[in-house]
């Protein structure tokens, strides 16, 4: 091998060596476009302030190298990473001490915050917002509901699913329980009807296959006449949490 393949070939080990390490490190990334993200794919945005704008609040050496330990690494995947180093990221997450954990669900909802001032301390936290952030499965009803009464804290919306035995339902009821969608499960009634050809349910809620969702004002009688919303197609977790907010924006509105 000559020198300009031998220095060649040094180069492509040293990228590829410098590749393989970047693979294995937090990716830190902007709010903006962590939460971007986020609400794409519904992972979680974590923000470490790590910053002497704030006054109060433990000493933030070493903190930062703990992001670069196995413990934390084994996380890397599960969370968009985002140091709080400046005013504008200070003011946006509202931090008021050094070394604060907060963490953000894809609606750009807090789910936790807390100070932590070590390793084992940030891990604890991780787990205790992925415990609190996760998929939920749905308690599904078969007799119709009464109307709901009123109420900030109550029933806002009946979910009405026409199912049978598909895989296309199936993938269906998973979004529905997907962590990114599961918050909205204590707003719902989840009413679950199964679909048969030609048969009176059917032709009463113009049903023509499956799976067809109803989203229903459910402070009004039960039936076709309720529906706010309805969709015969596939949808993911992002697109049923667009659904489902769209939905309960027109109810609340309705209600004013």
């Amino acid at each position: 091998m000559n020198l300009r393949g031998a220095s060649a070939a040094v180069a492509m080990l040293s990228w590829c060596t410098l590749l393989g390490a970047d693979e294995e490190q937090v990716r830190w990334m902007k709010l903006d476009e962590a939460r971007a993200k986020s609400a794409v794919t519904g992972k979680p945005v974590l923000v470490i302030c790590l910053t002497d704008l704030v006054a109060d609040g433990p000493a933030t050496k070493g903190i930062d190298r703990s992001f670069t330990t196995d413990v934390i690494l084994s996380f890397r995947d599960e969370f968009y990473f985002v140091k709080c180093t400046d005013l504008a990221t200070v003011r946006a997450v509202k931090a008021t001490s050094k070394c604060e954990f907060i963490t953000y669900d894809p609606d750009g909802e807090e789910i936790q915050r807390c100070v932590t001032k070590s390793t084992a301390e940030i891990a604890a936290a991780m787990k205790k917002t992925l415990a609190a952030y996760r998929s939920r499965p749905i308690t599904w009803v078969t007799e119709p509901p009464a109307p709901a009464e009123r109420s900030p804290e109550g029933k806002k919306l009946t979910v009405v699913l026409f199912r049978d035995e598909s895989e296309d339902v199936a993938s269906l009821v998973s979004a529905l329980e997907d962590r990114a969608v599961s918050k909205l499960h204590c707003r719902c009634t989840f009413v679950s009807i199964p679909y048969r050809k030609g048969s009176p349910e059917a032709a009463t809620w113009k049903v023509l296959g499956t799976p067809t969702l109803f989203l229903l004002d459910a402070e009004k009688e039960f039936g076709p006449k309720s529906v706010v919303e309805r969709t015969g197609e596939k949808k993911n977790a992002r697109e049923l949490r667009a659904l489902l907010r769209r939905a309960l924006a027109a109810v609340e509105k309705s209600h004013r």
